[in-house]
């Protein structure tokens, strides 16, 4: 691997971005952001304002939309030529062909002239999720790419198992592979800077929490000031009631504190902050049971404790990670870890914690 360079398309998250970040650190990497016009204003993105690593080159494509979906036929020679080329910058700095990693499936027509003995798929989720009505296009894509790449990667155990029964054949190139941490996450001072008697949670607000579950612990701590980090996000994907309705109750409550969205460069601090963390997740939610949730190891991160439904993901996490499944069981842990933190034995286990 000393010579190897990496073309990463479609970096668009912070974790996918992070992850080139971290790759960056030894090689030579090229990380890549796709939009289409709406979603680019829409969003407004940016990249990350931490210091880049001087093996990162980036670049931000802005197309016309519909360029990955129904006018894709119309950019597909167009962008199969932008990809070689950047292999070919790639291959003049390390002496050899780049890995190319695909972290979605409708990048595969523009990777598939890429040699298969370099092509990386990195699944992240199931992808059906959140374009049901291409259901069978996104599912068709994806089995070309698990079928031509050398390696799939998988951030959860659960898609892992989804893919080596679809694939039995290739099951041996398919990996676990869970979201890390970026480095500047990693609590530099875990004795200090938590706000007492706080239960905090980081991430979109939506259908995947169980507000209901979440309603009824938090009106028996009333003396906890639960604080939830995030934008609303109103996409139903299975039915459990009027959850919106739940939810603004529950935004509502004295000893809640609602943050909205802050910018990923900014999360780490508010993790920090919380002297507990929870992710009350949904349990038969499809997409909590397919994800890896970045908030596992953000949270590890801080040195503070998790708490957590029995997501699977979550629950191979034992040591780090107390899963709860009862508004009994929740509570007596809230009350029991805000107990702990008092105690000089807690520093041992945080250090341990930041280790692992």
């Amino acid at each position: 691997m000393k010579n190897s360079s990496f073309l990463f398309l479609g970096a668009n998250s912070p974790w996918t971005y992070g992850l080139a970040e971290a790759i960056a650190q030894s090689h030579h990497t090229h990380a890549l952001q796709f939009y289409d016009w709406q979603t680019y204003y829409s969003l407004k993105p940016s990249w990350s304002q931490r210091t880049s690593p001087p093996l990162l080159n980036r670049t931000m494509k802005v197309f016309p939309s519909g360029y990955a979906g129904s006018l894709e036929k119309v950019f597909r020679f167009y962008l199969r030529s932008q990809i070689q080329g950047w292999c070919r910058q790639l291959e003049q700095l390390s002496g050899e062909y780049p890995w190319v990693i695909a972290p979605e499936p409708y990048l595969f027509p523009w990777v598939s002239k890429v040699p298969g003995e370099r092509l990386i798929y990195y699944n992240v989720d199931d992808y059906v999720f959140y374009r049901p009505e291409r259901k069978q296009q996104i599912l068709d894509q994806e089995q070309q790419l698990v079928e031509r790449a050398t390696l799939t990667l998988c951030s959860s155990q659960s898609q892992v198992k989804n893919l080596k029964a679809k694939h039995p054949h290739r099951a041996s190139c398919i990996y676990h592979f869970p979201h890390g941490v970026i480095e500047s996450y990693l609590n530099p001072q875990p004795e200090s800077m938590v706000e007492p008697m706080t239960v905090g949670y980081v991430g979109t607000l939506g259908d995947r929490l169980n507000w209901q579950f979440i309603s009824q612990v938090i009106q028996a701590c009333p003396d906890v000031t639960f604080v939830f980090v995030g934008g609303l996000d109103e996409q139903t994907m299975i039915n459990q009631g009027n959850w919106q309705a739940t939810r603004q109750t529950v935004l509502a409550f004295p000893n809640v504190r609602h943050i909205r969205k802050v910018p990923p460069d900014k999360v780490a601090n508010y993790y920090w902050s919380f002297a507990i963390s929870w992710i009350p997740y949904l349990i038969n939610h499809p997409f909590n049971q397919a994800s890896c949730p970045t908030k596992i190891m953000d949270g590890i991160a801080s040195g503070r404790p998790i708490l957590s439904t029995s997501v699977p993901e979550c629950c191979l996490y034992p040591e780090w990670i107390k899963i709860f499944d009862s508004v009994e069981d929740t509570i007596s842990f809230i009350r029991q870890e805000l107990d702990y933190s008092n105690k000089p034995e807690n520093y041992e286990k945080i250090l341990k914690q930041l280790k692992f």
